[in-house]
């Protein structure tokens, strides 16, 4: 019987594979990614290399970069460490963009992430909803997992404010003329009847391996029914206009 040994272009391959997943991405501190400073000292081997390919957020970046301008006023759900926020006001230039985010200790990374990059984030904390009070947030895994609609361990949930788009509205100092939206399947909770009709740009990532397909599909024609219509999609990042 033969028994089949890897190559030593392959063994070679593997071990600087682990060496950059082990050694190499642990010690980066800083990343630049498309003219944005980002401190991903505090974030996973796996996210530092999603942010150094260049991935990381590609999506909202590129539909943003095809429908914004300095004219606009963004509210953006889901605010996350800060890149596409910092991406609207630093290279896009946008008149006014409020961030809202419901995880603590992410708005911390997305402050240290405005600094780097010499602005102040204009971010409230809470969940974006249905309706105003409080919900509890699921903050267990990587940042971009945290969610009022998935369920982990006690231990790895915290109650937040939650704002409904209403109540959010009226925090921006002019109407929005555009909505961001990425806030993990919470999508579905939303009410977009309260968005006024300033807003006529959405860019929003829906999940449909959180919701179901079904669900999605709900929501995409709800917002067709208030006028919007599909400009494009980026994998599971949706552009609506009207």
């Amino acid at each position: 019987m033969t028994i089949a040994l890897p190559s030593l272009a392959s063994f070679w391959e593997d071990f600087r594979t682990r060496w950059y997943f082990k050694f190499t991405l642990p010690a980066c501190k800083e990343a630049s990614l498309h003219g944005i400073k980002l401190d991903i000292s505090a974030l996973s081997s796996l996210m530092k290399n999603h942010i150094l390919q260049g991935r990381y957020e590609y999506q909202e970046r590129l539909l943003a970069r095809r429908c914004l301008s300095c004219h606009d006023v963004v509210l953006e759900l889901g605010g996350a460490i800060g890149y596409i926020g910092l991406y609207c006001r630093k290279i896009i230039g946008v008149r006014h963009h409020l961030t809202v985010e419901a995880n603590p200790r992410t708005i911390e990374m997305m402050c240290r992430n405005y600094a780097l990059n010499y602005l102040k984030p204009q971010v409230v904390h809470a969940a974006a909803a249905a309706a105003d009070g409080q919900l509890r947030l699921d903050i267990g895994g990587e940042f971009w997992e945290n969610s009022i609609v998935t369920r982990s361990a006690a231990e790895n949930q915290i109650t937040v404010p939650a704002h409904s788009l209403r109540s959010l509205v009226a925090m921006l100092p002019e109407p929005p003329t555009a909505l961001i939206c990425d806030i993990e399947g919470a999508e579905e909770q939303l009410d977009f009847t309260q968005l006024p009709a300033s807003v006529t740009k959405i860019i929003i990532e829906l999940h449909p391996a959180i919701i179901g397909a079904e669900v999605v599909e709900g929501i995409v024609r709800n917002l067709h029914a208030l006028g919007f219509r599909t400009d494009s999609v980026e994998e599971n990042t949706w552009l609506f206009r009207r």
